[in-house]
């Protein structure tokens, strides 16, 4: 049973990483209801700050930063404006205080909560060294699995961050109850 893991790749925006997981998220359905209702950052590291961009007008008055690591075409930029994202070409020198940024151009804009696209990657060797499938998934490189979680290992089954493309903590429990379940009727039959 492999539950290994995932470390994320934060952008390189000096003390981001000390806020990460306090004030700094990597997806709303997850964490936009630990945000009080405002303004809301979204630093930009991959093209899946497109997805944050159209999210969390749900959440709060959100801006885009696109840091240098997203070009939005002319319809996403009209596409953000209907949903009420600002977007902000600016690049970021530094997270301050709660979740401020500050700009290049020496301004600072406060915000309630920051998201961020983390690349992912397997904590441990393991699954590769075994001869499990990995696949590149839209956030990095996962394990890729059949429907009982099972890798493509005989009797080697797999759950969590490590094997999925993305998720949250009810599917990771979900599936290491499913990998389990799967490990132990492999032994009986």
């Amino acid at each position: 049973m492999l539950a290994i893991g995932a470390r994320d790749e934060l952008p390189a925006v000096e003390d981001l990483a000390k806020r990460w997981g306090r004030s700094i998220f990597h997806w709303p359905c997850c964490h936009g209801y630990e945000l009080k209702p405002g303004p809301i950052g979204i630093i930009a590291a991959s093209e899946i700050a497109h997805h944050h961009a159209m999210m969390l007008p749900d959440w709060g008055a959100p801006t885009l930063f696109l840091n240098g690591a997203y070009r939005p075409t002319d319809d996403d930029i009209v596409a953000f404006a209907r949903r009420g994202t600002t977007v902000e070409a600016t690049s970021i020198v530094r997270v301050e205080g709660v979740a401020d940024v500050v700009l290049t151009d020496d301004r600072t804009l406060s915000m309630n909560g920051l998201f961020t696209q983390p690349r992912t990657h397997i904590a441990s060797p393991i699954a590769a060294q075994l001869g499990c499938t990995l696949v590149q998934g839209p956030m990095g490189v996962f394990i890729q699995l059949g429907a009982m979680q099972q890798t493509y290992v005989p009797n080697v089954f797999a759950c969590g961050d490590a094997a999925r493309a993305a998720g949250s903590v009810a599917m990771t429990v979900a599936d290491a109850a499913m990998a389990w379940v799967a490990a132990h009727r492999s032994t009986m039959f």
